[in-house]
Parts: structure tokens; sequence; C-alpha cells
């Protein structure tokens, strides 16, 4: 495939995740952000994060994309939990509806942004 840069929010700390941790746990760290319309979204098992045994990782293939899912004030709140908004160069995707995922094993690159590049 060729490589594409891919784009998302994540927690940098292992315990906690959006919807889920690292290892799969069910944490819901959204919950915890005033007025986040995000949170409510159904967030069940979904075998696309699991194809082929791997673990793969929910973005959006457009920068834009990301403004859509958090507002500004919705990822502040998040980025003081540990959160981060960053860009994958991704070799192994499979786009979807609004959604791509991607393994990040397989990324030649990874970029942390600035909350400025994301909300302009």
């Amino acid at each position: 495939m060729e490589p594409k840069w891919l784009y998302r929010l994540e927690s940098t700390i292992p315990t906690l995740g959006l919807w889920y941790n690292e290892k799969g746990d069910f944490v819901l760290t959204l919950a915890e952000i005033e007025n986040c319309k995000t949170k409510d979204l159904p967030m069940g098992f979904d075998e696309r994060y699991k194809q082929g045994g791997k673990d793969w990782f929910s973005s959006c293939s457009n920068i834009e994309d990301l403004t859509h899912w958090y507002s500004i004030e919705n990822a502040k709140d998040l980025i003081k939990k540990g959160f981060r908004f960053s860009k994958y160069l991704a070799t192994d995707y499979v786009e979807y509806d609004k959604e791509t995922v991607f393994l990040k094993e397989t990324c030649l690159e990874r970029v942390t942004l600035k909350i400025e590049e994301i909300f302009k």
C-alpha cells in the first residue's frame, strides 16, 4: 500500500484511553470530559480492531475530521489528562466510512501535533 498520513487523538498513559486502554479494558475516559458528545457513541467490541489477530487503531484520514469528533474545549481537557494528537505515516490500513484503522507497528513515522494544527 502507498503510505498515508492518518490522524488520531490518543492517550500517552497506558491505563487510560478514550474508550479502551492499551490492554483493551473499557475505561471511557471521555465520560470525565464535560460536554463531550463523542462519549455517547456506541463503542462495543468491533472485530475491525482485531483483524488477523493484530491490534488495529482507529484514525481519521483527514486532519479536519478530528474537529468533528472533539471540540477545542474537549481537546484541551483531554490533553491535560495525558492525551495527544498524533499523525502516523501508515503502510497497513483499511479505510471505512468516517474511519481508517491501521497498525501502529508498521508505521514509518509518528509525529505529535499541536492543538493549533487541528483547530485553525
